[in-house]
């Protein structure tokens, strides 16, 4: 894979990986333990640079509450997390940037996920395009699949990436079955922003 210029450029790796988190996941709150999760770093850096993130003014505390209180049982424990802080005043520009620099410009997408089947186009929208009300991320369109494969494959995206992707997939005969009948998934994929990644047997 391609350098990650943000870690890079930071000079901290482990920050640049958990500042996309925040990023790219703006109204999501992560307690430390979930942001080095997603993020794949240690939880001992995640509680070092999550202080260092808060101290500038980019990330800010939220409070948690782990369950409801019942007159039964004793209150459940609150637990603290964090969320981006939308009133920093360098916000836009710092997402703006953080978009712009994404390991490799999504050139290792197609990498990642060669090994869990015979690839034949993968499709990223969604939130990849900057738009979260797209119905995908990513549509994967393979042959011969291996399911637990293509799971720990996103799972390695989603930490390259620092989100939660949403995806589907299909086989070659069904996604030629779909763009025949237009679909509503495709076509709301297709119609908006959207970029083609690979496209083997000229399906697009």
């Amino acid at each position: 894979m391609k350098e990650d210029f943000l870690g890079t450029f930071l000079g901290n790796p482990a920050r640049g990986k958990l500042l996309r988190v925040f990023v790219f996941e703006q109204t999501q709150a992560f307690t430390a333990a979930k942001a080095a999760k997603r993020a794949g770093v240690s939880l001992k850096a995640a509680h070092k640079e999550l202080k260092g993130l808060e101290q500038i003014g980019i990330i800010k505390k939220k409070i948690e509450k782990a369950g409801r209180k019942s007159s039964k049982k004793k209150p459940e424990k609150v637990e603290a997390g964090w969320i981006l802080n939308l009133d920093f005043k360098h916000v836009r520009a710092l997402s703006a940037f953080v978009h712009e620099v994404s390991p490799g410009r999504y050139a290792d997408i197609v990498g990642v996920l060669k090994n869990s089947g015979r690839l034949t186009a993968v499709i990223i929208s969604g939130c990849f395009m900057g738009d979260p009300t797209r119905p995908a991320d990513l549509i994967i369109v393979a042959d011969n699949m291996n399911e637990g494969r293509l799971e720990a494959a996103l799972g390695v995206l989603e930490r390259l990436f620092g989100r939660e992707i949403r995806y589907s997939a299909f086989s070659t005969l069904e996604f030629r079955y779909r763009l025949t009948i237009e679909d509503r998934l495709i076509r709301d994929t297709l119609d908006y922003p959207h970029q083609v990644l690979l496209d083997k047997a000229r399906l697009l």
